[in-house]
């Protein structure tokens, strides 16, 4: 066999390629393969040890990563199709192949799900059953023209789509109740075909399954005259399609509604409750995505947005105005929170947990709302104290015991040599002591 056969690609795709690649690289299905991580490995390699390697690239334990093989459908589109079983994964990496790909293909494309706790930490992944549909969410904004990756959740398949969506409305930062708008991204070839979901009909009965993605945006408002050329997310990607617009040649348009004013170019954005104010950027900078009103890596947004969602206030009085200093101080708080994510509770000692709070204090200065965090490293504080109270108790202990064994050493031999002491008293010579010379009266 050649050496290059004995070798296979494995592309792995994660949720950050997502959020960096669809309305930049792509608007239609989830991902460029050829834009993400990939791993030359010998196809005997047991495909556990293969999850070595990930956990060591991306920072993800073994034990919470969870794989997908992809499928190209008859309809030309691509997606996530069946997770990896046990039994699988005790296979050589070459003995994986997607299905109706070629026994000894030389690229391997994956999935890597992985689920985030409330602290932002790895968790094992929800156990899915039979009845459970994976389905990915991109977020439509008419005013912009801007189409976005927000995330991705499992349902029932018996359910209805109007049971979730509080939580569709929290992928995209919205309050609980908005009015929203679902529509299925069935494929992009030959033609595009984007269909609306019937919130009142079940997943099942609208015939999704794992991998499908769902667009949706705000409801138009009754009464608003819109001038919006593409208003729905339909009609933008058929006009993306039929003049194969790239994403990074697609300019942000802001459409007119009466209600709301047209910007100027003095004009500044405001979010929402808060005091921050940015003028718009037309074009994204180079390697960023939009986070709110900012640009940031798309590793951070991935984060940021999470802390968006759990933590509301967070960012509603960044008080920062020039659009570097915005980026790099989101990037900084990113990095920051990212690294307290992998730090253990026990490990929270002295120098860590001070340069922690000198830092939220820093954050806290252009306006971060962290009492969120100040509470967690309070609590960890208290959990690592209590712990070194146990770990102390239990070297007390320890030594205790073994103090209380040498005292029964002691006392045993302080008994066996007063029973030896009696036995020899009873029969001493009256001729000789302990201090006589060994021959006197002898000799």
């Amino acid at each position: 066999m050649a050496e290059a056969n004995l070798y296979i690609t494995v592309k792995v795709a994660r949720e950050e390629d997502l959020v960096e690649q669809i309305g930049r690289d792509t608007y239609f299905d989830l991902v460029d393969h050829d834009k993400v991580r990939s791993f030359r490995i010998k196809r005997q390699t047991p495909f556990n040890l293969f999850k070595e390697e990930v956990a060591k690239e991306f920072g993800i334990p073994v034990q919470f990563q969870r794989f997908w093989l992809w499928v190209k459908r008859q309809n030309y589109t691509y997606r996530p199709h069946r997770q990896l079983t046990p039994q699988q994964e005790a296979e050589p990496v070459g003995h994986l192949r997607e299905p109706v790909q070629k026994v000894n293909a030389a690229e391997l494309n994956l999935f890597l799900e992985v689920e985030l706790g409330r602290d932002l930490r790895p968790i094992r992944p929800p156990v899915q059953s039979a009845d459970n549909i994976l389905l990915f969410f991109k977020l439509y904004d008419p005013l912009k023209e801007e189409l976005r990756y927000v995330g991705r959740f499992y349902v029932r398949a018996g359910g209805i789509p109007v049971d979730i969506l509080a939580k569709i409305n929290w992928l995209a930062g919205f309050a609980p109740d908005e009015e929203i708008e679902l529509y299925e991204e069935i494929k992009s070839e030959p033609i595009v075909m984007i269909v609306p979901v019937d919130k009142m009909v079940t997943f099942r009965g609208s015939e999704l399954e794992d991998g499908d993605i769902i667009c949706f945006q705000k409801s138009p408002q009754v009464g608003s005259t819109s001038q919006c050329e593409h208003p729905d997310v339909r009609s933008f990607l058929e006009y993306v399609h039929r003049h194969q617009i790239k994403p990074e040649h697609h300019g942000k348009r802001r459409c007119r509604i009466s209600s709301e004013p047209e910007p100027t170019e003095s004009s500044q954005g405001t979010i929402s409750g808060g005091s921050t104010t940015r003028t718009h950027s037309a074009n994204a900078p180079a390697g960023q995505v939009r986070f709110l009103e900012y640009w940031v890596s798309s590793k951070a947004s991935l984060l940021l947005e999470k802390i968006h969602n759990i933590h509301k206030d967070t960012f509603t009085k960044f008080s920062m105005k020039g659009e570097k200093l915005q980026t790099l101080l989101l990037e900084s708080f990113a990095s920051f929170v990212e690294s307290m994510s992998t730090t253990k509770v026990n490990e929270e000692q002295g120098n860590v947990l001070r340069r922690a709070t000198v830092s939220i204090e820093d954050f806290e200065q252009v306006g971060l709302e962290l009492s969120w965090l100040k509470k967690r490293l309070e609590e960890a504080k208290k959990v690592n104290k209590c712990a070194e109270s146990v770990i102390y108790v239990d070297l007390c202990e320890a030594a205790l015991k073994v103090g209380r064994a040498k005292v029964r050493e002691l006392e045993e031999g302080l008994a066996k040599a007063k029973a030896e002491l009696e036995d020899w008293s009873t029969d001493l010579p009256n001729s000789l002591a302990v201090n006589d010379k060994l021959l006197m009266d002898v000799v």
